[in-house]
């Protein structure tokens, strides 16, 4: 029998930068509906997140809202996935309140669960008033964003294994080494 489509449903994240990990989430869930939006997180890299979190600090944000966009992007049309099959959006994740001014709530949240971190959101997300589709609980993150970061930073090659192309292009492209080490020496 097969599995009903969802019209639409979405995934988050912050993709700093985007990995394999990542492509596999966001290509999975694409699966699982027809049109898929795909939730930005630290969209305003400006904006502190009251949660206070090493995922605030900018060394952990070297990429602008624009950037992460343009590479989700390239990755996804290299994987086979239409443009016209997904759309993003910001996700003020660390602002629950705000999201229906973003998202509505008829649109199903679709996750995963790597860390603690991953509970949390759910329950953010749950009281926030979504609904939630997990596609898989996997411990502990084979790939995380902070290692390739750090490489990435340390002139290392090493980071381009578990990235997809378009990760690599843009990291080139934007000089994401010479980004990253101005903002590892201003901590």
């Amino acid at each position: 029998m097969k599995k009903r489509l969802l019209s639409e449903a979405s995934v988050h994240g912050r993709f700093q930068p985007l990995h394999n990990a990542h492509l596999e989430y966001i290509a999975t869930a694409k699966k699982c509906c027809r049109h898929l939006w795909i939730g930005i997180t630290k969209y305003d890299a400006d904006h502190l997140n009251p949660l206070g979190r090493h995922r605030d600090k900018p060394e952990a944000n070297p990429l602008t809202y624009f950037e992460r966009i343009q590479i989700i992007r390239e990755a996804l049309i290299d994987v086979g996935i239409n443009p016209s099959e997904f759309s993003f959006v910001p996700f003020p994740i660390e602002h629950p309140s705000a999201l229906p001014l973003f998202l509505p709530h008829s649109i199903p949240c679709i996750t995963t669960i790597c860390e603690d971190w991953n509970r949390e959101k759910i329950q953010l997300l749950k009281d926030a008033g979504y609904k939630i589709i997990i596609l898989w609980e996997r411990e502990p993150k084979e790939i995380t964003g902070s290692k390739i970061r750090a490489d990435i930073a340390a002139g290392g090659v090493g980071w381009q294994h578990p990235v997809p192309a378009a990760t690599i292009r843009a990291v080139k492209r934007l000089s994401l080494h010479e980004r990253l080490r101005l903002l590892h020496k201003g901590q």
